[in-house]
């Protein structure tokens, strides 16, 4: 099972703007009709209840959407590209990686959740755009908006409405043997459980989702780092030999959250204690006197009536709890403040990075000394100039932008 991996996805870019005129018997070239670019497809999240893990991108990890058509002569528009769809189990968090750091975009909880993520670029504009009175004839068109690539880590939170935890051999995949028709490899040495195992217990009509996590002993062993599985759980359940220290492996376990998380947890949680054939009445007693008095939690044995109390239990309890209750699951959304730099200075030379004028490059065949000056005519009336001057831009200075290197002239 595939619970948490990376990949890297991209919305589609915007079309190319087109400079187009409109050509009849009568004129060799008439008034402007270039077409917009069409916007590039979106990156979509869906849920998809018919997938329990992520194994479906453990292979190919960069995925994008299709960037949007050019537009074109007769103020024809580009095509839209087509969307990335990204389907997803239920209980899947989707965090953007950031280097070290994380944060949390959007959550996976519902059947039929469909989330927009990631917009296309938009498409450039077409010369039609830029007539203006002063500008009858304009050469000039914005190339699409490019976008960037994020990197996601998918995070899967497995729904259950029973979890079982315990140490290695302590009889996990025999009791789920037992309550299900699942068939668990059960070997006598440790480990023998790798993965979570999913299995469905079948009650009174009603199906419930149990998942055994591998052996967690001394804050080790291969359950170690499914521990987030927990969280997702309806109803907790330990499993321990009951010849072990069982008060201490249960302390050992509940020691890895906060104390709000704790309490949380315990109100979730069962003991089950197995291979309890040779303890007598006495025994049995005590030992669940002492977990009920220091833990407040049911005790149940596994002889065969026990095990069927135990799935009463639980189809008894579970709906009392919800599958994802804690706060990790509510993304935050932070409106991003416009804080691009428009212009910057690189030693002797100076690049305009204003977003706007970028896209108006690239779409502008600017070798074209017609479009190039009214491309500089549009700049020099704009702020992106006033702030060249303010970072002591001079005449003869070399201007970049796009892939267009020029000469400041005042």
């Amino acid at each position: 099972m595939i619970d948490s991996l990376i990949i890297k996805v991209k919305s589609g870019d915007g079309g190319k703007g087109s400079v187009s005129f409109n050509k009849d018997s009568n004129n060799s070239r008439g008034g402007p009709d270039g077409g917009n670019g069409g916007s590039g497809g979106n990156v979509i999240l869906r849920s998809n209840s018919n997938l329990s893990d992520l194994k479906k991108y453990s292979f190919k990890k960069k995925f994008s959407a299709e960037n949007g058509f050019d537009g074109s002569k007769q103020n024809k528009s580009g095509q839209k590209g087509k969307d990335l769809i990204i389907d997803l189990p239920i209980g899947c968090l989707v965090w953007e990686v950031y280097g070290s750091e994380r944060k949390l975009l959007a959550t996976i909880l519902d059947e039929d959740s469909e989330i927009l993520l990631f917009s296309g670029g938009a498409g450039g504009r077409g010369n039609t755009s830029f007539v203006s009175s002063q500008n009858k004839e304009p050469l000039l068109a914005e190339g699409g908006e490019s976008v960037s690539i994020h990197t996601l880590e998918l995070d899967l939170r497995i729904s259950s409405d029973l979890l079982l935890i315990g140490p290695p051999n302590s009889g996990k995949s025999t009791f789920l043997t037992n309550v299900s028709n699942a068939k668990p490899e059960i070997k006598n040495y440790p480990y023998t459980t790798k993965f979570p195992f999913i299995a469905v217990s079948k009650y009174k009509y009603s199906n419930i989702k149990i998942v055994e996590l591998p052996g967690i002993e001394n804050q080790k062993g291969l359950g170690i780092k499914y521990m987030k599985h927990i969280r997702s759980a309806k109803l907790f359940c330990f499993i321990i030999d009951s010849n072990s220290a069982v008060n201490d492996y249960v302390m050992s376990i509940i020691d890895n959250f906060s104390d709000f998380e704790t309490k949380s947890l315990l109100e979730k949680s069962i003991v089950v204690l197995t291979k309890s054939d040779k303890l007598s009445d006495g025994e049995k007693k005590s030992t669940c006197d002492s977990l009920k008095k220091i833990f407040n939690v049911p005790v149940f044995f596994t002889d065969n009536s026990d095990q069927k109390h135990i799935i009463e239990y639980v189809y008894s309890n579970k709906n009392r709890f919800e599958h994802f209750s804690d706060l990790d699951f509510v993304p935050t959304i932070t409106l991003a403040k416009d804080t691009k730099i428009k212009v910057k200075k690189i030693r002797d030379s100076y690049e305009i990075l204003d977003t706007a004028f970028v896209q108006l490059a690239k779409g502008s065949d600017l070798n074209n000394w017609k479009a190039l000056v009214q491309f500089q005519y549009r700049m020099k009336n704009s702020n992106v100039a006033k702030e060249l001057i303010d970072l002591g831009i001079k005449k003869g200075d070399k201007l970049l932008i796009s892939d267009y290197e020029f000469s400041w002239e005042d």
